[in-house]
């Protein structure tokens, strides 16, 4: 391969070395001996429930509890293992099941996930969480606190992360292949349930097979509505973080891994409308981060959804269709877009020339790179590590994926002030010039549900 675009195949052969080096294979257990067994319990057992349950089930876990607030919702997984304890109160669970309990994966909405894993790491139990890890940028905080305090290993529920596509963004990054990162963009097609909306729903009655006090958990009281439950909950901003929420911890994990990006110093929104009681219908939210080891003057971000895209790069194929999902790159001399889930990226442009057969060549290259590519399972990955006691091993713990969640929360918040720039102070952990902004950074939970590390 020519070396036009600012290395050769062999200053990549020695980059790479380094991406090996940092792979997220969970084959090497750091000397220590696993336990032949991990027992865990499930907290949320319907729709993605269920298949993080299986999941985990394949990776060597023996499930031990289960819990749900809606008999129905987990009907399918309750029937596949119909004699493991079953309970729809969390609380009940985890004090009754105690001693019989290593681990918990928590598939439950936004909202709920802080207050399960917190009361499970107080009792020393590893937690898988799904994405993203909170609905507030002090649940996150309050998250990581207690898994350094009680020394429980963590996961959050980004599969992407311990995939090959992840593993080629950092090959690229080492090789030097982008040259000086100048633009970052991440989009989706989300969302694909309701938002925009501006009233509350009408009461409805409880399915018989729910408990809604328990679904609302932290949440303020208020009257059902299938509105909000089962599927509809994350376009409401007392229970979900929006189309950001759902899928940027999956679509902006390159860009925040490989640019070994922190919080932003400033994020400014555009959107359909101010999310009130409810995300807009779409947004386009912009980041500045600081200066990285990777990035010395810091770089700017972009995040879209609602079917708004980022703009064509210069050199890149006039018929380029970027999806509905992806991550990009824009370098000076190399341009790479990948799509959800963190999945492999591919050249696109080659420092803004015209489009041509180079830009052939430099995929051609890079995606036999990608047959040397191995990643692993990203479930598999958690429960070794919970086998050998090694906080380190999963590679989205929440020493990382807490301030990944951290920067897209923040970026929620932004929706709530369209067109205002919100800088955001890190020594304070606040932003310096919007106090209504600072308000909504914790919220106040209901009686017998407790937000403390």
């Amino acid at each position: 391969m020519s070396s036009h675009n600012g290395f050769s195949r062999r200053t990549f052969l020695a980059g790479s070395a380094a991406a090996t080096a940092v792979s997220l294979s969970a084959t090497h257990v750091y000397g220590q001996k696993s336990s032949a067994e991990f027992r865990f319990a499930k907290v949320g057992c319907g729709g993605m429930g269920g298949g993080d349950l299986n999941s985990v089930v394949a990776s060597g876990g023996k499930l031990v509890a289960m819990c749900d607030v809606d008999d129905a919702k987990a009907k399918g997984s309750y029937d596949k293992y119909p004699d493991v304890p079953k309970f729809k109160d969390y609380r009940v669970m985890l004090e009754k099941m105690d001693k019989e309990i290593d681990g918990v994966v928590i598939s439950t909405p936004d909202h709920t996930h802080t207050v399960v894993a917190l009361d499970a790491m107080k009792r020393g139990k590893h937690v898988y969480v799904q994405k993203p890890l909170a609905r507030t940028f002090e649940e996150c905080r309050l998250m990581l606190e207690a898994s350094r305090k009680y020394k429980v290993v963590t996961q959050m529920g980004n599969q992407g992360h311990a995939g090959p596509g992840l593993i080629l963004w950092k090959k690229m990054m080492d090789a030097k292949a982008f040259g000086d990162i100048k633009e970052v963009h991440s989009w989706s097609n989300r969302p694909i349930w309701p938002q925009g909306m501006t009233e509350m729903p009408k009461p409805e009655t409880i399915p018989d097979t729910m408990d809604w006090d328990l679904w609302l958990g932290p949440a303020k009281t208020r009257p059902y509505s299938s509105v909000y439950a089962p599927f509809k909950w994350r376009g409401w901003w007392d229970f979900g973080c929006g189309a950001m929420g759902d899928m940027a911890c999956h679509n902006m994990d390159p860009a925040f891994w490989i640019l070994q990006w922190g919080l932003p110093t400033s994020i400014k929104a555009q959107a359909s409308a101010p999310a009130v009681i409810a995300y807009p219908k779409w947004s386009i939210i912009e980041y500045t981060f600081p200066a990285s080891p990777v990035c010395p003057e810091g770089i700017k971000m972009t995040w879209y959804d609602g079917k708004k895209l980022p703009a064509k790069p210069q050199g890149c194929h006039p018929q380029l269709d970027v999806g509905g999902n992806g991550c990009m790159i824009v370098g000076s001399e190399m341009t790479a877009m990948g799509g959800s889930h963190a999945s492999p990226p591919r050249p696109i442009a080659l420092g803004g020339k015209e489009f041509g057969p180079e830009v052939k060549e430099a995929e051609r290259f890079w995606r036999d790179e990608l047959k040397k590519t191995k990643g692993c399972n990203h479930y598999k990955q958690w429960v070794d590590a919970c086998k050998a006691n090694d906080r380190t091993m999963p590679g989205s713990n929440f020493e990382y994926s807490v301030p990944m969640t951290q920067a897209i929360i923040l970026g929620c918040l932004a929706l709530r002030f369209p067109g205002e720039e919100l800088k955001w102070d890190a020594k304070k952990a606040c932003f310096s010039n919007h106090d209504e902004a600072n308000k909504w950074l914790s919220f106040q939970p209901r009686a017998g549900f407790i937000l403390k590390a």
